[in-house]
Order: structure tokens, then sequence, then C-alpha cells
């Protein structure tokens, strides 16, 4: 296994994560994300479509890291857009930390899909 399919792998099985989070603790999904929900209403649709939109990702991933390394790494530069969607959104409801963490994703598939280009 090439050092950016094991990377891929491990972005998969934490979207996973993620998905089953949104889908059955969705309080917590949404402060993790960054955008909270207000206390006394309910969870929004939203956590629902992420939950679904991580999942696919997550399936995609896993059958796009066993396709040419090629196919992997413009994967993963696709991908990005995703988790710099996420920053962008929770910054602008003021969450600078958690606009970190979705950066830290999109660095973390560029650097992956660098890596299988590369061949590794």
């Amino acid at each position: 296994m090439r050092i950016s399919q094991g990377m891929t792998y491990a972005l998969a099985a934490a979207l996973v994560a993620l998905s089953a989070r949104a889908a059955f603790a969705p309080r917590g999904a949404a402060l993790a994300y960054g955008v909270p929900i207000p206390e006394g209403t309910a969870p929004t649709p939203y956590l629902a479509v992420k939950a679904n939109r991580d999942f696919v990702l997550a399936a995609l991933l896993i059958v796009t890291a066993s396709a040419s390394q090629s196919i992997l790494a413009f994967a993963l530069f696709f991908g990005a857009i995703a988790p710099a969607a996420d920053a962008w959104i929770v910054k602008r409801h003021g969450n600078i930390s958690g606009t970190a963490v979705h950066l830290g994703t999109v660095v973390f598939m560029l650097g992956a899909g660098a890596l299988a280009i590369s061949g590794h």
C-alpha cells in the first residue's frame, strides 16, 4: 500500500465517523463542525445533509484509492473543495478554531494528493 492510499483510507474512516456522529449525535456534531445548534431548537436538516455528504465522500475515496495514482490525486485535490467550503462557512459564523480544523483537512488532502501524483 502506498502512503497516499493509507492517508486516503484514514480520511475515509474519519468521514464515516463524522457521518455517524452527525446522524446519531447531531448536537455534538454541529458543535464540533463549528456551527452549534442553539439551545432549545431542534437539529436542522443540514446535519442530515452533512452526514450523507461525508458518507458518500468516504465511499468515493475508498473506491478511488484502488484506482490509479493520478485518479486518486485528482479526487483528493477536487475533494479538498468540501472542507475548504466548510472552513469558509464556519469562519462566517465566527468560529476561528473550527476554521483551523477544516483548513487542516484541506492541507491533509492536498498533501495526500501530492504524494499520490508523485507515486507514493
